[in-house]
């Protein structure tokens, strides 16, 4: 092979290279910031979906709760069975008092009133507060509620 066709070559495979590197390093840019981190539009609409989930717990309305679940917690459980694991706790009250997005993943924080329901004690528990930090993930430009592994309550919980 010639110096000048070898010459050619070589230049071309480091244009490939260089070209296919920026290439990557743009897509990997894009990936790790996908959206704006917050707005307040993003955050007004992840605090009215949430308003509406606690909403909806406080009146009971279990289909309602599975309907603002993210869609895999839909595909793994029904709303009648998503309502039958909220037995243990009946919810009094709810205060929407924050709300965070970062990308696609939001936080809200949530004042809860509830109150136990202690089938062994004849009389009732005393009502308690918490608050609750509530995961939330935008799919398709919608706020969905994130479905805990092995849990149907909020997020991790502290006293006020």
């Amino acid at each position: 092979m010639s110096k000048g066709i070898r010459a050619v070559m070589v230049g071309g495979m480091v244009v490939v290279s260089v070209v296919g590197s920026a290439a990557i390093d743009a897509a990997q840019t894009s990936s790790a910031s996908p959206t704006p981190m917050d707005s307040t539009a993003d955050t007004q609409t992840l605090r009215a979906r949430a308003a509406v989930f606690w909403a909806a717990r406080v009146a009971g309305d279990y289909q309602t709760q599975w309907q603002l679940l993210e869609p895999r917690g839909r595909g793994r459980i029904t709303a009648q069975e998503y309502g039958a694991e909220q037995g243990s706790i009946r919810y009094l009250a709810h205060q929407v008092e924050d709300a965070t997005v970062n990308g696609f993943f939001g936080t809200v924080k949530v004042r809860i009133l509830f109150q136990p329901i202690l089938p062994s004690v004849p009389s009732r528990a005393t009502p308690q507060v918490v608050v609750a930090d509530d995961g939330w993930i935008r799919i398709s430009g919608v706020w969905y509620r994130r479905l805990e592994e092995g849990a149907g309550g909020p997020s991790p919980v502290r006293q006020p």
